[in-house]
């Protein structure tokens, strides 16, 4: 399988306290992995793990190896893994300023300065999360008076300006009506053609409509990892198929 991150033995933990446990996994690219499991079970520090802001906590130490096309992330400039590897946190979290300057923020920095380029990847980000025709005309508008479910997409399409190897998603629907789940569904089913996505989400559903492998983790450990279908038909771990039947979650 051809794979673009892997997890070797991944554990991590607060203050002496373990939340990971030996996590083995490989990603490919230009699919959707979905990780699920009940509440604390480890999945969001899974995530912090992959582009290292969980080192940033005091007390947090991981361990075991992970890399991103063959090279370790620890031997990566952080600011460079973190362009790679973008992360989108549960509550959107918009820059207090315009549409336009949350999505020029990270061009700028990374040197693109004229107007015209500028312009047009705007427009092209914001076209993938399908956010453009509903700000096209309100680009100067305060992000923060969008509604929460255009606030996520468009802190996704904010990621996405500096052409990220892999979207990480920590649980990106959880506090949006249904139509602003269907429109990121939706959104996020487009951008796999061209990026690897890996999501948190506690909505089985969800993780059925959207994904191609699923990761189930329970107590800090992977218990099962799977094709969608063969995870949901074909549980293969009697604790996959107690959190399947709501025994436990």
């Amino acid at each position: 399988m051809e794979k673009i991150l892997t997890l070797r033995n991944l554990s991590a933990a607060y203050d002496g306290n373990q939340v990971l446990h030996n996590i083995n996994m490989d990603i490919a690219p230009r699919q959707i992995t979905a990780v699920i499991g009940p509440s604390g079970c480890g999945k969001s520090t899974l995530l912090a793990c992959i582009n290292r802001t969980l080192e940033e906590l005091p007390g947090a130490t991981v361990s075991g190896d992970i890399c991103l096309n063959g090279q370790d992330i620890r031997r990566m400039d952080k600011e460079e893994l973190r362009r790679r590897i973008g992360l989108v946190f549960q509550t959107p979290a918009p820059f207090p300023f315009s549409i336009y300057k949350n999505m020029t923020y990270a061009l700028r920095y990374y040197g693109i300065h004229k107007k015209e380029e500028l312009a047009r990847l705007v427009k092209e980000k914001l076209e993938m999360a399908g956010l453009y025709d509903e700000v096209k005309d309100e680009l100067n508008k305060n992000a923060e008076k969008l509604s929460g479910g255009q606030q996520q997409r468009l802190c996704i399409a904010r990621a996405l300006t500096v052409d990220p190897d892999i979207l990480l998603l920590d649980e990106p629907c959880s506090a949006l009506d249904v139509k602003s789940t269907a429109a990121i569904e939706k959104m996020l089913l487009d951008l796999k053609k061209g990026f690897t996505i890996v999501t948190v989400t506690h909505n089985l559903a969800q993780a059925r409509r959207l994904a191609d492998m699923i990761a189930f983790i329970y107590n800090g450990r992977l218990i099962e990892y799977a094709p969608r279908d063969d995870f949901f038909d074909h549980p293969q771990q009697a604790e996959t198929k107690a959190f399947l039947e709501g025994i436990y979650g």
